[in-house]
C-alpha cells in the first residue's frame, strides 16, 4: 500500500487539530481555575504534571467541594430558618428555652453562609 502526498497532509492537518484542541482545553482549564478563585477564593495549587487529565481531576475536586460546602451551608441555613419561623410564631410566653438554641443555630448558620459568599 502506498502513502499518497494527500495521506500525509491528511495526517498532518488531524495533528494539527488535535494540538489545537489540546490547547484550547487547557485554556478551559485554566480558565475554569480562575473562575474558582474568583468566586469561591479557593485557590487550586498547581499540577505536578501539566497534562489535561491531571489537571481536569484536580479542579473537578475542586468544584465537588465547592458545591459541597454550599449545599451544606444552605441545607442549615433553611433548616434553621424553618425552626426560627416554628418557634417565632409562637407568643413569648409560651417559647421556651429551644428558643435561644434556635436562634444561636440560626446566627451559626448565616454566619457560615456568609463566610462562604465572602460577604
Amino acid at each position: 500500500m502506498a502513502i499518497t502526498p494527500k495521506a500525509i497532509q491528511d495526517l498532518l492537518d488531524e495533528l494539527e487539530a488535535s494540538r489545537a484542541s489540546r490547547k484550547r482545553a487547557w485554556e478551559l482549564l485554566q480558565e475554569l481555575r480562575w473562575v474558582l478563585k474568583d468566586i469561591t477564593g479557593i485557590e487550586i495549587p498547581a499540577p505536578e504534571k501539566k497534562t489535561i487529565d491531571f489537571e481536569g481531576r484536580i479542579i473537578k475536586e475542586a468544584i465537588r467541594k465547592a458545591l459541597r460546602e454550599r449545599q451544606g451551608a444552605l441545607a442549615e441555613l433553611m433548616q434553621a430558618i424553618k425552626q426560627y419561623r416554628k418557634l417565632a410564631d409562637q407568643p413569648l410566653t409560651l417559647r421556651d428555652s429551644v428558643y435561644g438554641e434556635v436562634v444561636q443555630k440560626l446566627k451559626h448558620a448565616t454566619e457560615k453562609a456568609d463566610r462562604l459568599l465572602g460577604s
